[in-house]
């Protein structure tokens, strides 16, 4: 059985930067189908964790990176706000801050780096001393010298996220196809796809196409399968039972991540071991350690989750955002550890980018900078 459907929009990639594109789209008022070739929210969506933090992640030298994440951190109240009212369900957006715990001095000073480009940006970070991190968190180590109280920084459950994304793209009319395979993906001044659901085809004609498939984006499409693109493996953990902590905290080695639900999530490792999907008992030692110097009332809790997810990452660490040169076919991916806090801005300024806009913060994130220069190095080893 086959049938067809004509849409403005085609996503390709059901996790959190395709589901913000579709809905954004949506709320442009163009109509969209979006295709996952497994489950909605799975793969890297599914294991982040949904720290919020506009300095954290980015070397301060990716300044395209830095602006973008800014950018987001600011768009995100807006953007949990409709997504909340048009799905009707939670997203666990909390606004409580983190703090940043340091063990030991190279602890802290490596914290008063990460603060000073928090100030840079004009984030709030503010110097504590150990007395005072302890009144705020008192079931955090002895151990604790000092550290920064970063108020900006807020934090989302990624899974409900995805999970109030569908909603919201079902509530505004869009198609989720789900799990679907793109069988055949050609133009021919109009986009057509063919796609493979269990028990049917389903044949879809699109002015425009968004690949936003994450670590799968060069086996998505044709247009991408020349992206350096690599995943690399994290493992995250999620533990349950007496609450900890009111707010997130992060030492230089591991974060801590309590949730509303009495979820408490720890991580994250950082592997380069393709796609392998095995949890591994050295990452999981690791994290339960840092973990527990930092909160020794971890030891106590129950062990629920070791969850194992790939970050699309380019070779320069910086996401590819915006049009392919095939007309008409826009790229979304290589967001790294960044995905969750990067989805507001990247699909908002995609779809600016598809209104005819040039946007600014788009600059130096064209997928465009990886083609081949006339003799043979692309833009990036050019440059470097």
């Amino acid at each position: 059985m086959e049938s067809r459907q004509a849409v403005d929009v085609l996503v390709i990639g059901g996790g959190i930067i395709g589901l913000a594109s579709a809905y954004e789209n949506l709320r442009r008022g163009r109509s969209v189908v979006l295709v996952e070739k497994a489950r909605l929210g799975a793969g890297a969506t599914h294991v982040a964790a949904g720290m919020l933090a506009g300095a954290a992640e980015a070397e301060p030298t990716q300044q395209a990176m830095v602006r973008l994440a800014v950018d987001s951190l600011k768009r995100y109240a807006e953007f949990v706000g409709a997504v909340e009212s048009d799905s009707g369900l939670q997203c666990g957006y909390d606004t409580t801050g983190t703090l940043l715990v340091a063990l030991d001095q190279d602890h802290l000073e490596h914290l008063r780096h990460a603060a000073a480009e928090h100030r840079r940006l004009g984030l709030h970070c503010e110097q504590l001393d150990a007395e005072e991190i302890r009144r705020r968190e008192p079931r955090l180590s002895p151990k604790v010298v000092g550290g920064f109280a970063a108020d900006e920084d807020l934090q989302v459950d990624p899974r409900a996220l995805a999970r109030a994304l569908a909603a919201a793209i079902e509530a505004r009319g869009g198609t989720l196809v789900w799990p679907a395979r793109v069988l055949e993906l050609e133009s021919d001044g109009r986009w057509r796809a063919v796609v493979e659901v269990p028990g049917n085809r389903l044949e879809v004609s699109a002015e425009r196409v968004i690949v936003a498939a994450g670590a799968w984006t060069r086996d998505a499409a044709d247009a991408c399968a020349t992206l350096p693109l690599r995943p690399v493996k994290g493992q995250v953990l999620r533990l349950r039972g007496e609450r900890l902590l009111d707010r997130v905290i992060r030492t230089p080695d591991v974060y801590i991540l309590p949730r509303a639900s009495g979820e408490l999530v720890i991580g994250a490792s950082s592997e380069e071991q393709g796609f392998d999907a095995r949890p591994t008992a050295g990452p999981v030692l690791d994290l339960l350690y840092n973990a527990w110097r930092a909160l020794p009332g971890v030891y106590e809790l129950e062990l629920d989750e070791v969850c194992v997810g790939f970050r699309p990452a380019l070779r320069d660490h910086l996401p590819a955002i915006g049009a392919t040169e095939h007309d008409g076919m826009y790229v979304a991916t290589g967001h790294y550890r960044n995905g969750i806090l990067l989805a507001p801005s990247t699909a908002a300024l995609l779809a600016d980018l598809m209104d005819g806009g040039d946007p600014e913060l788009l600059k130096g994130l064209d997928p465009g900078r990886f083609a081949p220069s006339p003799g043979g190095e692309d833009t990036i080893a050019r440059q470097g």
